[in-house]
């Protein structure tokens, strides 16, 4: 058995007494004292997150631009230098081979932060289709950097993020914490405002305690899953995956097919034109029950589809969940069922992003 990898932050994690699980090949924290205290002080306050578990790859050279524009779902050149946008990696038949955050640092330097999950797939097949151009340049800097993610509406009045504080949302800046450094996104994955942090690795502890002593609460994976259930925050490998097409997870403003050809394009353009038969949708339980990844989904006593998300959504005092039903039943306030343990519970569709704050 292969073992599993560790950050730089495992022996923090470690001290902290955490409860440590295994996540797409890491050692990574559940949670540190309880997932509902840690989902709590995002939502109240500001907590800090262990994500170095994600993919961080350079994109460089004159060709860079063009190279990404024709393997993403999103026109990397559109992008301003300075600011991100969310895009995806598709497949010839339009399966999806990963959501990802793009992030353009120079005219001819781009930063792509992806999925843990399939980390070895994704880089060959991204150098694969670079080739031997001398004109694109890949180098994943994966293992020696860390990334934290500082999360909450409290981030913004970190004195130690009083530099980067000014970036618009999805914003990037290469700027110092302290003497540290680091390179900010206004980015995150909870549905509150924050920003994803990368830095050397041999700076991982200093970093991650000069928010800790200024009160963030550690939070594991644990909230980090309730927190974007929550925001309708999809999970690719469990809610979307290669069999799976942007438009039946309901992320078609993410393709633009309005532009040159890209990988995956003449699939998604016939997708696009005969229609999907099934699609993404929100439900919330009508009782106590608790839905999970793999509960079958019913109606009228068939089974319509499969749960790909569920839990308890703290914020809200309510179970939710997100799955896959046809077309024709995913109308918000449908009624299904949940078949859990032999017995159906009664469900229904809702809006995706159950949490939107201020609402």
């Amino acid at each position: 058995m292969e073992e599993l990898k560790k950050t730089p932050l495992n022996e923090v994690h470690r001290k902290l007494n955490a409860r440590i699980m295994d996540f797409a090949g890491w050692e990574l924290p559940v949670w540190y004292t309880s997932i509902l205290e840690e989902h709590k002080a995002v939502r109240d306050s500001a907590g800090i997150f262990d994500v170095s578990d994600m993919g961080r790859v350079w994109v460089t050279g004159n060709k860079a631009g063009s190279f990404l524009d024709s393997i993403l779902t999103r026109p990397a050149q559109d992008l301003e230098v300075g600011s991100s946008h969310l895009s995806m990696m598709c497949l010839e038949n339009g399966g999806v081979l990963d959501d990802l955050w793009l992030f353009r640092v120079r005219a001819d330097r781009y930063l792509i932060v992806w999925n843990a999950a399939n980390a070895r797939r994704k880089l060959d097949w991204l150098t694969r289709r670079a080739g031997s151009d001398r004109d694109i340049k890949i180098r994943d800097v994966s293992a020696s950097t860390v990334m934290i993610a500082v999360q909450g509406p409290a981030a913004c009045d970190l004195e130690s993020l009083g530099r980067v504080t000014h970036l618009p949302r999805f914003g990037y800046a290469e700027t110092k914490i302290g003497d540290m450094k680091v390179s900010v996104g206004r980015t995150g994955y909870t549905g509150e405002d924050g920003f994803e942090i990368i830095a050397e690795a041999a700076l991982a502890v200093p970093l991650w305690e000069s928010f800790t002593e200024q009160g963030v609460k550690p939070c594991g994976l644990g909230a980090r899953d309730s927190l974007r259930l929550e925001a309708g925050m999809l999970l690719c490998g469990q809610d979307m995956d290669s069999s799976t097409n942007p438009f039946e997870a309901d992320l078609g403003w993410l393709v633009d097919l309005e532009r040159d050809d890209f990988v995956g394009r003449e699939a998604l353009v016939e997708i696009k034109s005969r229609g999907v038969g099934r699609k993404l949708v929100g439900f919330r339980m009508e009782g106590r029950e608790i839905a999970r990844t793999g509960y079958p989904i019913y109606t009228s006593g068939l089974e319509i589809g499969k749960v790909t998300s569920g839990g308890y959504a703290p914020t809200l005092g309510l179970n939710i969940g997100l799955g896959y039903v046809p077309v024709e039943l995913s109308a918000i306030g449908t009624g299904i069922e949940i078949m859990l343990r032999n017995k159906l519970a009664p469900a229904r569709i809702v809006k995706k992003r159950f949490y939107k704050r201020g609402v």
